[in-house]
Formats: structure tokens, sequence, C-alpha cells
């Protein structure tokens, strides 16, 4: 595996109607009194359906797999310990790991924390080409100021963190553009390549009993789930346009902060972001939905 590096919610929904009627009118008619023998209704065949091609084939993957992964601090492994340069990157980040657990060969790692997903347009495409057989992409906690939330409620100041959890939320209305020029210009990018999107973690743990009050804890669990929403669906609007792209989850319930054995880091810069083993998590997820080489 060869690594070149370069240069983290409530809801949207997203709603698709669909219309479909046939039917068939069958009739006699009389001539000169007497009764014309019924006519036979005519059959109206039911058309066999186009079988519709998955866009995100289950293609295996192999050594001579191409990876390369975008996006921000989540994608960086920021948090997850030996961090470096001044995007945070660490060889603990999931892209690493899933390169490592799955043996194909990561090209280039080329998120950087902070990331926006304008910052993605800007600097990490280049990373990409005709040759890139798979890409990750984890944007769009940032264009929502997740620093700022992270900075607030990680030191437990209620009203500013709900003050810059609002502030956040309010964005969400222009994230699915955004977005939706994100994954557009990486499929462009990179025109054979299947794209892989992720989510952000819920960060506190579910049986915490903070995590299901009107806290900190439960503003930051429905802010996440909101935003992991408003992904899956721009996801999905793509992929509807025939794009190789897909969404995956990541789960870090009991494992989450207030937990004995937390994912997540709680306090200091990297707040609110995994620890080495929440990236691996990713990675296994990531396995769970490609497998491995060989």
């Amino acid at each position: 595996m060869r690594r070149r590096t370069l240069l983290i919610p409530i809801i949207a929904i997203v709603a698709v109607g669909a219309l479909a009627g046939a039917g068939a009118i069958a009739w006699a008619a009389s001539r000169g009194g007497a009764e014309s023998p019924s006519a036979a209704v005519p059959e109206v065949p039911t058309p066999t359906p186009t079988p519709t091609l998955d866009p995100f084939p289950k293609e295996p993957l192999t050594t001579e797999t191409r990876y390369v992964a975008l996006g921000d601090s989540f994608a960086a492994g920021m948090g997850a310990g030996d961090e470096q340069g001044r995007c945070l990157t660490s060889d603990k980040a999931y892209p690493d790991l899933f390169a490592e657990a799955s043996k194909v060969d990561l090209i280039a790692n080329a998120a950087c924390s902070g990331a926006t997903t304008g910052d993605l347009l800007k600097r990490q495409l280049i990373a990409l080409d005709d040759r890139t057989d798979l890409v990750t992409i984890s944007v769009g906690g940032n264009d929502l100021g997740v620093a700022a939330i992270a900075a607030d409620c990680s030191a437990g100041k209620a009203v500013a963190c709900r003050t810059e959890v609002s502030s956040g939320l309010s964005l969400l209305n222009v994230l699915p553009e955004r977005l939706d020029t994100v994954y557009s210009a990486v499929a462009q990018a990179a025109p054979n390549a299947r794209i892989v999107v992720t989510g952000y973690a819920t960060l506190y743990d579910a049986s915490d009993p903070s995590a299901s009050d009107f806290g900190i804890a439960a503003t930051i669990n429905a802010a996440t789930v909101g935003l992991n929403q408003v992904i899956s669906d721009a996801v999905d609007a793509q992929r509807a346009k025939g794009i190789p792209i897909t969404f995956v989850g990541v789960d870090f319930d009991g494992h989450g902060i207030g937990n004995k054995d937390p994912w997540v880091n709680a306090t200091g810069y990297t707040a609110f972001h995994p620890t080495a083993a929440g990236y691996e998590e990713y990675s296994r997820e990531l396995v769970r939905l490609l497998g491995t080489a060989g």
C-alpha cells in the first residue's frame, strides 16, 4: 500500500412522486335491430420492465485499485494521533486504515482539516484523474461552522453551544447545492471511479441520559443526524442521475462521549473528532461495503 499525501446538522427531506396507470375499453355495436355477437375484449400486453442497472456496481477490489480520499478533518484523521502538517493528517486516518485492510493502492489522501466544500473544489480535485478507481469523501460539516460548535459545546457552554448549532443549521438549506456541485465535480474529474460518501458519527452515546434530554448532548446528536440526512439525500439525488455514488453511515453507538470506551475525543483541539479506534470503525464500514482485494 502506498500513500502520497496532497496538499467535520434539522433534517432535509426530499420527496419523489411517481405516476402510473393503464386501462382498456371494450364495446359492442348493434345493427339492423339484431344483437351482434359480443366483441372480445382485447388483451393489453403487460410491458416487460427494463432492468435498471445499479449505478454503483459491486466490483471486486484488487491490489491495483487506485484509491483517493478527499474531504475534511474526518478524512484527514484529526484526533487519531500523530497528526502532521497544516492539514493535521494522520496515518491512522480511515483512508490509510482502509487501504491497509483492503490492500488497495492509496494514491493520495488529499483531505485537509478545516476544509469546506469550496476548499475541496479548489484544492483537492487535482488528486483525481481518469485512472482513479475509488474515491471516498467526508465533507460538509465545516460549511456549517463545526469548529466553533466543537469549541463551545465541548467546553460545556450550553447557551453558546445552542447558538452555534442554530447558526449552523440555518445554513443547511444551502448545503445540498454545494454538495451537488462537489459530487458532480468529483465524478467529472474521476469518470471511471466509484464514489463513497461517508457520514459523520453521532458523538454522544445514546445510553447517556444527557443524550436524550435538551442538553448539549441531545443538541449535538440531533444536529449530526440532520447533517447526515442532508448528505445522504444529496447522494441519492446524484445516484438517481446515474452517478456511481453511495452513502455509508458510521455508528459509534456504545462508544460515544459518555461511554466507558469512547471512540470520540471530548476535549482539546481534537474535540468531537474520532479517536484512532473511531477511525478503525470507519475503515470497517468501508470493508463491509466494498470488501477486500483477493
